[in-house]
């Protein structure tokens, strides 16, 4: 079923300084309690999100919120539909529930709460992102993280004989699933890079490595002076068309496909790429940007959108992904500000500003130097 464009719509977002107040405030919490308690008690409960992973991931796969997203079910209900052994899906949704994933009410039937509605499909989903990250995929070399630490070299290769990209070629199955996962985790990001970032003086948005256009069309769908070009290999662009009818923005956006180590379209004032240079090496970060300059008017402006690693001690989301990235591809790192002004600089370009956002994401403003 096509969405139409007037279902689609962005919420006003809290202040970048009030949800970083919030936050430091809840990292203070959970540090005054982590003193309250032996050191081993404190790592042996945080270990114990071992066994809760695996419960996330089989009730993604039985779609149970999708399931109960229809309303109340009891167990016997949700056995049927899923063609589980009984005892042990009460079992696991006992202890989902314990964790405030699900609810099971006084009548016995189990309901949704905030956090299993993630879990059913639509915007503000994970679905796709937890099935594919908590896939044997992931999983299994994340279980040798040792061979990463002790070689420097990244231990998907080592296991599979190939890049990820390069084995998800050769499965669709898993290409399809890690695209939605990608799709999954752009559609967090898009209210708060909407609520930073103000394009209302710009003409003319080229989305590089933009895959199926989530972002650029989300852009245009609330700037409707704006044009765009999409620009991505031919296999990442396959699902781009729909997603862009979706935004009712078709009219107004190019698809040019290509690969961004060789060049990129030129004809726009804005260039975005997002979640893109953390994939790569500082080498070939800076070959992606250099074309990018090379395409980039004289006003024109680079907007690198990636997650900015602090040098303190302080609690990070960037700090552990930055752990799969290290499995995952040789060279490839979250960054730290001043790595990243150092590639900028290499490419010939300037950081203009960096523009925070209430996600785990910084936006990185680059121009020509002046």
């Amino acid at each position: 079923m096509v969405i139409m464009s007037e279902d689609i719509h962005f919420h006003s977002l809290p202040p970048v300084w009030f949800i970083r107040m919030v936050n430091r405030f809840r990292h203070c919490l959970i540090s005054l309690s982590d003193h309250l308690f032996p050191a081993s008690v404190v790592l042996y409960e945080q270990f114990q999100v071992y066994w809760l992973l695996p419960c996330i991931k089989v009730a993604a796969e039985l779609d149970i919120a999708g399931i109960l997203k229809k309303g109340p079910k009891t167990l016997d209900e949700i056995v049927s539909m899923t063609g589980t052994h009984r005892e042990s899906l009460f079992r696991m949704m006992r202890a989902l529930c314990s964790q405030g994933i699900f609810r099971k009410q006084k009548d016995g039937r189990f309901v949704n709460t905030r956090k299993s509605k993630a879990l059913t499909q639509g915007k503000n989903s994970i679905r796709y992102m937890l099935l594919h990250h908590l896939g044997t995929i992931n999983w299994i070399p994340l279980g040798d993280l040792s061979y990463s630490v002790r070689t420097g070299k990244n231990t998907f290769s080592r296991i599979y004989g190939k890049g990820i990209y390069d084995f998800l070629s050769d499965h669709p199955s898993e290409s399809a699933l890690f695209d939605k996962s990608m799709t999954n985790l752009t559609n967090l990001a898009i209210e708060p890079i909407l609520s930073a970032c103000d394009f209302s003086k710009n003409k003319i948005i080229a989305d590089i490595g933009g895959g199926e256009g989530l972002l650029l069309s989300s852009i245009l769908h609330k700037h409707t002076h704006l044009r765009g070009l999409l620009n991505d290999l031919p296999e990442a662009l396959k699902n781009a068309e729909t997603t862009i009818a979706k935004y009712n923005v078709s009219e107004r956006v190019t698809i040019t496909p290509g690969n961004f180590f060789e060049s990129v379209p030129s004809g726009a004032d804005v260039y975005i790429l997002k979640n893109i240079i953390h994939n790569w090496n500082d080498e070939k970060a800076v070959v992606i940007l250099s074309n990018i300059k090379k395409a980039l008017p004289v006003d024109g402006k680079i907007l690198l959108i990636e997650m900015i690693i602090e040098e303190d001690n302080s609690p990070s989301f960037g700090k552990l992904i930055d752990i799969q990235m290290m499995t995952f591809f040789d060279g490839a790192k979250e960054r730290t500000l001043e790595e990243f002004r150092r590639i900028i600089a290499d490419s010939g370009l300037r950081v203009n500003r960096i523009i925070p956002t209430i996600a785990p994401v910084s936006i990185i403003e680059m121009t020509h130097p002046k």
